[in-house]
């Protein structure tokens, strides 16, 4: 069994979600507009 020719794995990673209690309320699209490669997408959305 020959291991020298098998390729190195490629990954990506996508749609990580965390939860944290800040106690004060954030502005989320603000955020999202303002940190590079950031999306705020609510299931929700405002009508």
């Amino acid at each position: 069994m020959e291991v020298d020719n098998i390729p190195k794995p490629s990954f990506k990673i996508e749609n990580v979600v965390a939860s944290v209690s800040l106690n004060q309320t954030l502005n989320l699209e603000k955020i999202a507009e303002r940190v590079p490669n950031a999306e705020y997408s609510p299931e929700h959305p405002k009508q």
